[in-house]
């Protein structure tokens, strides 16, 4: 598959990456020579200088047989002139990073016709993901798969969780339909074997039907009270989502930003938000706001290491529940270590995005665990695949891959190794390591059947 990729930042260098690492065939443009120097030197693709969204560019480099262009600059506005001249130059398929507010709400309508196939906006998609944790009313993070008939859960693991801490997996009561796939452990993920022992301050990741999941989420956190007020640290494009989008659910929501025209932009737009000028960082701000009533605090500015910090200094402060944006999946570790409740990174969700939209149908769901070391997807078994007909134990899956569930039909099954896979099974994969592309390909119908 040839890709064209416009826009050699954070997000365009690890798509290259991804889509380097599986063989396809990877255009990367960019006006900084810098950014692309530094591709060149570490990826097998072709660089070339210059402005994406020139046509006369685009021909000269031989894009128009590209199977996909995705532009991820800077500009919602050059994105938008990429995608629309690589449609009338010939490209098949486009993807356009637009962040704009006010763009992404017109692009409802008329994305179609500037010739875009899929719009990704990760400041909305985290603000989206933050809701959903905050009312949730389980203190734990679940992920959906098989229309919601497979779930994961993701699970802390307390010392005074007698029926899991200091135990090994094999002595562990949970549902017949129910399996443990992942340990991460101090910011090392293991795919963890009957005789592993878990310990207090470990992260489960647990698979199984959605029932079961329910069972045994019960048993590490109680349920919590319904959030009623949030204070925002952050007044950019996620903090404005989020207010919106809680305050619409009947949310108190306060938001802490220190631009004064910011504000004054925030309050125009968020009439039932309180919009308080100042620095997020204060501690005395903070105390004269009631950080110790608040039920959550979130804090979402372009700093990783400030929204982390801050989130930490409020859980201290007296606030319930803290969750911080970050953007570098290195910083995962000190999540679990700092007691910071989430973390949501919008580049790992663009990313997701992207590569579910270039696999198409058979990829149904990826999911990019937050330092990036284990992956977790749906893919549909084509007949005619390698797998077909094999138990699992024989099917050629990669070390670090386990099959945690198998929806067929009606039925979801927790496989062992004697199951037999069958075409059109959806299989819900978690895997170390990047090999979205391997299970995938085992999957596939091999040519010439």
């Amino acid at each position: 598959m040839k890709i064209t990729i416009i826009g050699a930042g954070k997000v365009g260098i690890e798509i290259a990456h991804r889509l380097s690492e599986e063989g396809h065939d990877v255009i990367v443009i960019d006006r900084d020579d810098s950014q692309l120097a530094k591709i060149s030197e570490t990826l097998d693709v072709l660089t070339v200088k210059g402005n994406g969204s020139s046509s006369q560019l685009l021909k000269d480099i031989g894009v128009s047989d590209s199977d996909l262009l995705v532009a991820v600059t800077d500009s919602d506005e050059i994105n938008m002139i990429a995608c629309m001249t690589a449609k009338r130059v010939g490209v098949a398929k486009t993807i356009a990073r637009i962040r704009d507010p006010d763009y992404v709400r017109d692009l409802i309508i008329s994305k179609e016709d500037l010739g875009i196939d899929l719009v990704i906006n990760p400041d909305y998609a985290a603000s989206q993901e933050i809701a959903r944790l905050l009312t949730l009313r389980l203190a734990v993070h679940t992920e959906h798969f098989a229309n919601g008939r497979v779930q994961m859960a993701e699970l802390a693991v307390e010392d005074t969780n007698t029926q899991f801490a200091n135990r090994k997996i094999q002595d562990i009561e949970i549902p017949r339909s129910c399996l443990i796939v992942g340990i991460s452990r101090k910011g090392e993920m293991i795919i963890p074997g009957g005789k592993d022992c878990i310990k207090p301050n470990d992260t489960l990741y647990v698979l199984g039907n959605a029932e079961s999941i329910n069972k045994v989420c019960t048993k590490f956190k109680r349920r919590r009270q319904r959030v009623q007020n949030v204070m925002i640290m952050g007044g950019g494009r996620a903090g404005f989502y989020l207010a919106e989008k809680l305050s619409s659910s009947g949310i108190k929501v306060k938001v802490i930003e220190q631009n004064l025209a910011r504000c004054h932009e925030l309050a125009n737009r968020l009439t039932d938000v309180l919009i308080i000028k100042g620095d997020g960082t204060d501690v005395d701000l903070l105390k004269r706001e009631g950080i110790h009533e608040t039920d959550s605090f979130v804090a979402v500015t372009g700093f990783d290491e400030e929204n982390l910090l801050m989130a930490l200094l409020a859980k201290q402060l007296g606030a319930k529940r803290v969750i911080a944006k970050v953007s570098r999946p290195s910083y995962a570790p000190l999540v679990e270590r700092l007691g910071v409740d989430a973390a949501i990174s919008p580049r790992l969700i663009t990313i997701s995005e992207i590569l579910r939209f270039i696999r198409g149908g058979r990829l149904l769901s990826l999911v990019l665990l937050l330092n990036e070391q284990a992956e977790v997807i749906e893919v549909i078994v084509q007949p005619g695949s390698r797998i077909v007909g094999r138990p699992l134990r024989a099917s050629g899956l990669p070390k670090g891959v386990i099959i945690g569930a198998i929806s067929r039909g009606d039925q979801v099954i927790i496989p062992k190794g004697d199951e037999v896979i069958r075409a059109l099974d959806r299989l819900v994969v978690f895997a170390l390591g990047h090999v979205v592309h391997t299970v995938e390909a085992l999957c596939s119908r091999e040519e010439g059947s």
